[in-house]
């Protein structure tokens, strides 16, 4: 029984570990490659810019950022024709995982002018659309 303890123990260290691990690289990443920005700011300064949705079109459907489009991050990974260079780009999902990858990949190729909505579309405030789905 003690041995069980012991490895169930171990497992949740781990799995904290690696959570926290997580959260540091995602957050690291995203203030390296990007200017992290609040909900009232990412608001503000994303009017009449390229504003994309990272998340599934489901999620995009229910509620978004209004003027964004969704081309989630699986396919702007490794085609960023939908993203011009000359202007500004703001982006987000649900919890800023893909928007950091994203942001890293982007700098890398010569991107500028990168914002990332601080901690996810959950804590947006600023206009959005949604659909009535009945």
């Amino acid at each position: 029984m003690n041995l069980l303890w012991t490895v169930l123990l171990t497992i949740l260290i781990i799995w904290v570990a690696w959570t926290a691990g997580m959260w540091l690289w995602t957050r690291y990443g995203a203030k390296s490659s990007a200017k992290v920005l609040d909900s009232k700011d990412f608001d503000e300064q994303s009017r009449g810019h390229q504003i994309f949705d990272l998340r599934d079109a489901d999620s995009f459907k229910a509620k978004h950022v209004l003027g964004a489009r969704n081309v989630p991050y699986a396919m702007l990974k490794d085609n960023h024709a939908a993203i011009r260079k000359d202007q500004p780009v703001f982006l987000y999902d649900t919890n800023m995982q893909y928007s950091s990858r994203l942001a890293r990949i982007l700098k890398k190729e010569g991107y500028h002018n990168i914002y990332i909505l601080k901690n996810g579309f959950a804590t947006y405030h600023g206009r959005t659309k949604s659909s009535n789905v009945n």
